[in-house]
């Protein structure tokens, strides 16, 4: 099993990241599994700035709805992170193979905004099914002793891959997300706009042509360039019922929400939180399903 440790002193280079994804991918071996990386991002910051784009794409910059948006905000900037660790020359699949498939973000202290601090990423679990791997990657946010945020997002690689394996245990989000009933009420309904997708990218540093070109993301089979999971998911945060700052966000994601497509989104309440659905309308299956804990 390759071990690579690597530090950055500013956000990963978005052409660095882009040559590394075109070096020849190894393949998947079995005997070593996914790679013991450990990347660190010194003086990441949760920007003003970001807070301020992301309450602008909610439609508001309410307690409730900022409390919510801390809880999203390291993962969308500190995306970046992991994208340069799944597209080092040294990850055995290509990135492209690669699909965000589930997200557990969890807040467990005072997240401070715009202080320096550590970003750590690192592959802790995968298991091998009959279609694919599932990969998890945990993200860990260290603020001076402290550590008031994490995330283990889910990415999944299509492809038929022996032998059975399952490496690390299941931390993030359930394999089954909770059902909505279409039939609820909606509590919001609104257009995707596309402006600014680029600037989201950036943001991300997630320039799949797919989220910004529609030209492109038709040639390749899709209705139309797709929205980020992570600005679906700041709209609808903004559009929840007002609730005591959470501590836990799930999000599965389930398909594309294309730019310049109504959505309707709808809400329940469980024993287990708040639980949202999002419909791009006219599909029967909703896009996104999200709870809050």
């Amino acid at each position: 099993m390759t071990t690579h440790h690597r530090t950055y002193l500013k956000p990963p280079s978005l052409t660095a990241m882009g040559l590394g994804a075109l070096w020849p991918s190894a393949g998947w071996q079995s005997k070593l599994g996914f790679p013991t990386f450990s990347f660190i991002w010194r003086g990441y910051r949760v920007g003003t700035d970001l807070l301020c784009e992301l309450q602008r794409l909610a439609g508001s910059d309410d307690a409730s709805t900022t409390d919510r948006l801390l809880l999203l905000a390291p993962h969308v900037t500190g995306f970046r992170l992991t994208l340069a660790m799944l597209m080092h020359p040294d990850w055995p699949l290509p990135i492209w193979q690669a699909l965000q498939l589930r997200n557990r973000l969890i807040r467990s202290g005072d997240l401070k905004v715009a202080v320096p601090s550590d970003l750590i990423a690192q592959a802790t679990a995968w298991r091998v099914h009959d279609k694919g791997i599932e990969l998890d990657v945990h993200v860990q946010l260290l603020q001076g002793d402290d550590c008031p945020w994490e995330s283990v997002t889910t990415f999944y690689y299509r492809g038929r891959f022996a032998p059975p394996l399952t490496h690390g245990p299941l931390e993030g989000a359930a394999l089954t997300s909770p059902t909505i009933d279409p039939a609820l009420a909606p509590i919001a309904h609104w257009n995707v706009d596309g402006d600014r997708r680029l600037r989201f990218a950036r943001l991300t540093g997630d320039g799949n042509p797919l989220h910004l070109f529609d030209a492109y993301a038709r040639r390749t089979g899709f209705a139309a360039a797709s929205a980020h999971p992570q600005r679906i998911a700041a709209q609808c945060l903004g559009h929840l019922a007002p609730s005591p700052p959470p501590r836990q966000l799930d999000l599965w994601l389930k398909g594309p929400v294309y730019y310049g497509r109504a959505v309707t989104l709808r809400e329940t309440r469980s024993d287990h939180g708040d639980d949202f659905a999002l419909w791009v309308d006219g599909d029967e299956r909703a896009a996104m399903v999200g709870r809050i804990s």
